[in-house]
């Protein structure tokens, strides 16, 4: 015996549908937003000049240049 129920038809009817869709639907090229790369530009610019101050503190320390104008 087998016995019909209506929903399951309508159900497996939609499944096949959009499976079937989903291989074909359009493919648009994934562009990372602009903002992430300005805002990661700016941190490392930031993270550059932090290095560099360090660098002319460390310098000024060991071989102290005299001040302009004295």
């Amino acid at each position: 015996m087998t016995y019909f129920i209506a929903g399951n038809t309508a159900v497996e009817n939609a499944r096949a549908l959009s499976q079937s869709a989903l291989p074909n639907a359009p493919q648009e090229p994934y562009d990372e937003p602009q903002h992430r790369t300005a805002a990661l530009r700016s941190r490392i610019g930031a993270a550059l000049r932090s290095v560099a101050a360090r660098e002319l503190r460390l310098a000024e320390r060991l071989d102290p240049s005299p001040a302009c104008g004295s």
